[in-house]
């Protein structure tokens, strides 16, 4: 039986995920490996070491059968569907380490080819796993954690913006790894998706998000023109 998630263990911390359940979310700085050019990368997510609440997650507690029914790669974890850019084509644990392969929507969604360009660059360098946990226990400073999760529930994957520097999404714009016309058509792309009266909420947390960034970068740069 899943334990009930307080407001007073987790603090400001929970959140709707995309299953309607109440969570936690967690960015994980990646190392992004492309693989030819069928729009894939393997994420390997380090997820064994502390995070920036002082926690750890055992990747040996990963659950991710709930989540392979649907492995959708949303951004800054939107449930819109111009937001979902890709799909998990594969999620294990691995040497200590979760792992994803995601096969961008791109070609389909401009949003899912500008993040997989910036990934492929090396301008995005995390994603952010929305999870429900199972079992954990509370630490403190003579195991040099807060709280380690031994056992949680996969729930969305999403490509984010934070931590990536805007700085670097700048650059991205002046090496023309992007262009500021991909930017017009991403703008219009979205614009042009309104969703339905019965969509579910945004996520919140990460909503800035990337385009929003890209759009200042953008204007920005043609503000100094």
């Amino acid at each position: 039986m899943k334990p009930m998630l307080a407001q007073k263990d987790f603090e400001h911390r929970l959140l709707t995920l995309r299953n309607g359940q109440v969570g936690l979310r967690s960015a994980l700085t990646t190392e992004a490996a492309p693989q030819g050019e069928d729009s894939i990368i393997t994420f390997t997510a380090s997820d064994a070491t502390l995070d920036r609440y002082n926690e750890i997650i055992d990747p040996a507690g990963w659950k991710l059968g709930n989540y392979l029914k649907n492995p959708v790669f949303q951004a800054d974890h939107e449930y819109c569907i111009e937001d979902t850019i890709g799909k998990a084509i594969r999620v294990w644990v691995d040497g200590g380490k979760l792992r994803q392969t995601i096969q961008f929507a791109t070609g389909i969604n401009p949003l899912a080819d500008m993040a997989y360009k910036l990934y492929r660059g090396g301008f995005l360098n995390a994603v952010s796993v929305g999870f429900i946990p199972i079992r954990w226990e509370n630490g403190g400073d003579a195991v040099g954690y807060r709280r380690k999760y031994l056992e949680v529930e996969l729930v969305e994957l999403s490509a984010v913006a934070v931590p990536a520097n805007p700085n670097a999404l700048q650059d991205a714009i002046e090496d023309g790894t992007i262009s500021g016309d991909e930017i017009d058509r991403l703008k219009n792309f979205r614009q042009q998706h309104v969703p339905p009266a019965n969509a579910p909420a945004p996520g919140g947390a990460d909503s800035a998000g990337l385009v929003t960034q890209l759009q200042t970068t953008l204007a920005m740069m043609r503000g100094h023109s």
